[in-house]
């Protein structure tokens, strides 16, 4: 009788949102696909718990961002829910605050530390790998005026922006200044000549940035967003939690190995249960050092676990689920899993092609949507500059920030075949290897996710508008796929 009043914002829940909701399983994995009601599933979840005894301040609720931990928080208070939606690095911040006196890092402390070091470093030619031709033998001068070119260039951005990438993978990763005996090894293991010499000098240059930074935020008592993470596992050690009994958590495929951590040290002092939502379809973090492994091999991460799938989608038409399906499953090394939906659209898809740029087909594209919600989605920031105008009722987002949202219609933009374009073909810098978490190989596996996030925005229709003498090498396969269902420009 239970489930007959059960209702969140006065919808009752499906068969497959009822079996998470009643379940009682220590570790719960729900693989929630896109439009499926995870949140409503999570809110659904929490109220039960209430009704039946347990207290707000017994449940720890996180989610991924700032913005998707108060949207979580508004749907809980509409159930008269007052929890506190911390996301991973409020709740380390928290537990460090209260046994450290520590305060947050200042902005520009790693940049100016990087700045300093390369502008020092002897061999700044060989880790930018820079070519430059020059006959006689090496001389001072020479590699004096060479170091300045790159340090003038965009290279030494480049390398910066590598740095700091290194850094935020090692941190993710929970890495310690010991492990660059094993970064040292892998690369005897895997380099030979110029190449490895050119990773010795990028190996010692990085490890003594980091040496250097690490002893700036110790002396002066402060700490970085990984920091937020890292200490409060060590921490958490050490003290004692009990006051928990259910852990949630919204978004878990984008979970790191150090936030992991976190979670399962939290668990094992407390006894809580565990919830995580997500769908690794979704996946598209890497880069901040998301692990998808985490969740794709969940049982054995958390023993003993339980799986639910979600299996009804409340946005998208069962014609776009098809195709999207087909699309996202190429990867095999992911979870499989069929959603169906109620709704039925014929043609979820139009592709518009172009000759020069937008110009020439966005009225026809505004005309088609007007009085319509509609979000415009790019593979970059910079994508916003190749729209012409926006209507009121459209709303230009990256792809990457319009995870969780939904529309009437998308347009999605910057579809050709370039190096930034989607799939984007720019390379993780080879100094990575050491700190990525592994890849499962499958070629452009991120950007078929990514692509697979933009299509599943719409409750109504895809407008894909494509470069017509250099399409992007998803299109040709989008119009194989959906044949039938895919309406094709002239």
């Amino acid at each position: 009788m239970f489930f007959i009043d059960l209702k969140v914002n006065n919808k009752k829940l499906d068969k497959y949102q009822k079996k998470v909701v009643k379940s009682k399983a220590k570790n719960l994995l729900v693989v929630a696909g896109a439009g499926s009601g995870k949140t409503f599933t999570i809110v659904a979840k929490i109220k039960k718990l209430i009704i039946e005894g347990t207290l707000p301040e017994e449940i720890l609720c996180i989610s991924f961002t700032r913005d998707s931990a108060k949207s979580l928080e508004e749907k809980l208070k509409e159930e008269n829910i007052f929890i506190k939606v911390k996301t991973f690095h409020s709740l380390g911040y928290e537990i460090i605050k209260k046994h450290k006196n520590v305060n947050l890092i200042s902005d520009n402390l790693l940049e100016n530390i990087i700045e300093k070091k390369l502008n020092k470093e002897k061999h700044l030619k060989e880790i930018a790998n820079a070519k430059f031709i020059r006959l006689g033998y090496p001389d001072p001068i020479f590699n004096k005026i060479e170091n300045n070119i790159i340090l003038n260039s965009k290279s030494k951005e480049r390398l910066k922006e590598i740095t700091k990438t290194f850094i935020n993978l090692y941190k993710s990763n929970n890495h310690k200044t010991k492990d660059f005996k094993e970064f040292e090894k892998l690369n005897d293991k895997k380099h030979i000549y110029d190449q490895k010499k050119r990773h010795n000098y990028f190996i010692k240059l990085i490890k003594s940035i980091i040496i250097e930074y690490e002893k700036e935020l110790k002396k002066h008592h402060q700490i970085d967003y990984h920091d937020m993470i890292n200490k409060s596992i060590e921490i958490v050690k050490k003290i004692d939690i009990e006051k928990y009994k259910y852990i949630i958590i919204d978004e878990y495929q984008d979970t790191s190995l150090n936030k992991n951590n976190l979670i399962k040290e939290i668990q094992k002092k407390s006894g809580a249960k565990l919830l995580a939502v997500g769908d690794d379809w979704q996946s598209i973090y890497s880069f901040t050092g998301s692990n998808l492994e985490i969740f794709t091999n969940f049982n054995k991460v958390f023993p003993n676990a339980k799986i639910i799938k979600l299996k009804k989608t409340y946005r998208n038409s069962k014609e776009l689920l098809k195709i999207t399906r087909k699309f996202i499953c190429k990867n095999k090394k992911q979870i499989y899993k069929r959603l169906t939906s109620k709704k039925s659209n014929k043609n979820p898809i139009y592709i518009y092609y172009y000759k020069n740029n937008i110009k020439e087909i966005w009225n026809e594209i505004v005309k088609k949507t007007e009085n319509q919600n509609s979000l415009i989605l790019g593979r970059n920031n910079k994508d916003l500059y190749k729209i012409p105008y926006i209507p009121p009722e459209m709303q230009f987002l990256t792809i990457h920030k319009s995870k969780g949202l939904e529309s009437e219609n998308t347009i999605i933009i910057n579809l050709e075949d370039n190096y930034d374009s989607l799939p984007s073909k720019i390379n993780d810098s080879e100094y990575l290897m050491y700190v990525k978490p592994k890849s499962n190989d499958y070629k452009y596996a991120e950007e078929r996710r990514l692509f697979y996030v933009a299509l599943t925005r719409c409750k109504n229709n895809n407008y894909l508008l494509v470069k017509k003498e250099s399409p992007s090498i998803f299109i040709d396969e989008m119009k194989k796929i959906g044949k039938n269902n895919i309406i094709v420009s002239k």
